[in-house]
C-alpha cells in the first residue's frame, strides 16, 4: 500500500508546478485591418495564477513576425526588471510604446503609430513568469481609396442618356464602387428608375432623363479599411431637339443659296447675251469698215488715234494722212483686238 499511496502524495506535490502561471485574457488570435498612418492597441492582458507569487519578475517581449524576414526573431519591445528595451532594425522603436508606464501591473499591451504597409505582419506577445504564455495578433496595413473623381458624359436634357463616371486612382485592391442618390443632400437613397450599372466599375448608366433625375449623386469607394466619396449634381434642361433644329437650320440656309442661285442664272444668262451680241457688232461693223476702204489702198496711214465716240462698245478711229485728209476707216472692238486698215484713196 505504500506504493500507491506515495504515488499520491508525490502528484499533490507536482500539481501546483503543472498549472498555469501566467494567463492572457485574449479571445484566441486576433485578425485586424488597419489603414496607413492610423494607429493601433494591440490588446495583451493577463492575469497570474495564486500560485505564482515567487520572487521572480514578470517579463514582457513583442515579437514582430513577418514573411520577408528571416533569421533571428525580431524583438522590438521588452520589459524585464522594470526597464522597457526598444529593439532595433524593426522600423518601429519610434512608432511603439506600451500602453501602461508599468507594463507589471497584468498589462502588457501596446500601441502602435502611423502604421505603414510595411508593418504587416503576425505580432506575438509573450508574457514570462514560472512559464509564458503567447497571444498571437495577425496585422495587416492596407491603403484607403483615394478620393475619387466623379463626371458625366453626354448631354443632361430631358429625354437623353447620361454615363455617370467615378474613378479612384489610388487604394489597395479590391476597391468597390457604389453609387446612390442623396435625399435632400444629406443621406443615401434609392436611385431612380432607369439607372443601370455600366461596363466599369464606377459607371452608372440613367437612360431616357426626367425631373425625376435631377438631384445630387455620390459614389462612394470602399475597401477593407475605408473609403472616400465624390458628388456631382444633374439637372436636366429641357429639351430643345437640337439635332432636329440643326437640320432645319440646314435646310433653311441651302433654301437660301438655292434660291439665290436660281436669282443669279437669268441674270448670268442676260450678261453672256449682252457680250454676244457686242462680240457680233463689233465684228459687223469691222466688215463695213473694210468694205468701205475697198481694199485698194496701198499708201498706210500715217496716224491712227481714238475717236471720243464709241457708240455700242465699239471704238472709232480717224486715219489721217499726212496731207492732212481724214476718213472713218478703223476701230477697237471691246476685245481688245486692234484692227488697222489702209485708208481710201483721195
Amino acid at each position: 500500500m505504500a506504493g500507491p499511496g506515495a504515488s499520491l502524495l508525490l502528484l499533490l506535490a507536482l500539481t501546483p508546478a503543472l498549472l498555469r502561471a501566467v494567463r492572457i485574457n485574449s479571445k484566441g488570435r486576433e485578425v485586424l485591418y488597419l489603414a496607413k498612418g492610423d494607429s493601433v492597441k494591440l490588446g495583451c492582458p493577463y492575469v497570474l495564477e495564486p500560485e505564482d507569487n515567487g520572487p521572480q519578475g514578470v517579463g514582457i517581449e513583442w515579437i514582430q513576425i513577418t514573411p520577408e524576414r528571416t533569421g533571428p526573431e525580431n524583438v522590438f519591445l521588452s520589459y524585464q526588471d522594470h526597464h522597457v528595451n526598444y529593439g532595433s532594425g524593426s522600423g518601429l522603436q519610434d512608432r511603439v510604446a506600451f500602453v501602461q508606464t508599468d507594463p507589471s501591473q497584468y498589462d502588457a499591451s501596446i500601441r502602435l503609430a502611423d502604421l505603414q504597409v510595411s508593418d504587416t505582419g503576425t505580432y506575438q506577445c509573450r508574457v514570462k513568469k514560472n512559464t509564458v504564455a503567447v497571444h498571437e495578433v495577425i496585422v495587416t496595413v492596407q491603403e484607403k481609396p483615394l478620393t475619387p473623381q466623379c463626371w458625366t458624359e453626354g448631354e443632361v436634357i430631358e429625354g437623353g442618356s447620361v454615363l455617370l463616371r467615378c474613378y479612384s486612382r489610388g487604394g489597395t485592391s479590391p476597391l468597390a464602387y457604389q453609387w446612390a442618390k442623396l435625399a435632400d443632400g444629406y443621406g443615401g437613397g434609392r436611385l431612380p428608375s432607369g439607372t443601370i450599372q455600366g461596363r466599369a466599375p464606377g459607371d452608372l448608366f440613367i437612360r431616357s432623363l426626367t425631373e425625376a433625375h435631377a438631384g445630387v449623386y455620390q459614389c462612394r469607394v470602399t475597401n477593407r479599411v475605408g473609403y472616400s466619396v465624390c458628388q456631382l449634381s444633374l439637372s436636366p434642361s429641357a429639351s430643345c431637339a437640337p439635332t432636329v433644329g440643326g437640320r432645319q437650320a440646314g435646310i433653311i440656309v441651302g433654301s437660301i443659296l438655292g434660291s439665290l442661285l436660281l436669282l443669279s442664272l437669268p441674270a448670268l444668262l442676260i450678261w453672256a447675251l449682252i457680250c454676244r451680241y457686242r462680240r457680233k457688232e463689233c465684228q459687223r461693223a469691222c466688215s463695213d469698215c473694210r468694205s468701205s476702204t475697198g481694199g485698194t489702198m496701198t499708201r498706210p496711214c500715217n496716224v491712227c488715234a481714238h475717236h471720243s465716240y464709241s457708240p455700242h462698245g465699239i471704238s472709232y478711229m480717224q486715219c489721217q494722212h499726212g496731207d492732212g485728209d481724214e476718213r472713218a476707216a478703223a476701230l477697237i472692238c471691246n476685245e481688245g483686238i486692234r484692227h488697222q486698215v489702209t485708208c481710201p484713196p483721195l
